[in-house]
């Protein structure tokens, strides 16, 4: 992982930490990938899970949700999306250069 990754991701996890800690502990796990390519930086899943939780939830949903937003107002952007499933439940936190995906 690149050192400009790596700062950005310091800097998102010190500026939410009470929100981080309270999530993570109820989490089963966490995706972490770069927005350009889709490419995975960091998971706690296995390598197929993860690929689909990112080809699926970055790709369809939030692309469209962010797209949603700047159609109805072209100066803002989305800062977070909440997917509730019959069995899990996505937290999608768009950056600038990552996305991070916890699945509760």
């Amino acid at each position: 992982m690149s050192k400009i990754y790596l700062k950005a991701m310091e800097e998102v996890v010190q500026r939410n930490m009470e929100n981080t800690n309270r999530i993570m502990e109820q989490a089963q796990g966490y995706v972490v990938s770069e927005n350009v390519t889709d490419t995975l930086l960091h998971t706690s899943f296995d390598l197929t899970t993860a690929q689909g939780i990112v080809k699926h939830m970055h790709a369809s949903f939030l692309r469209l949700a962010q797209s949603g937003v700047r159609d109805i107002d072209p100066e803002d952007s989305l800062c977070f999306l909440r997917v509730r499933t019959r069995k899990f439940e996505f937290l999608v936190a768009p950056e600038q250069y990552f996305t991070v995906t916890a699945v509760l």
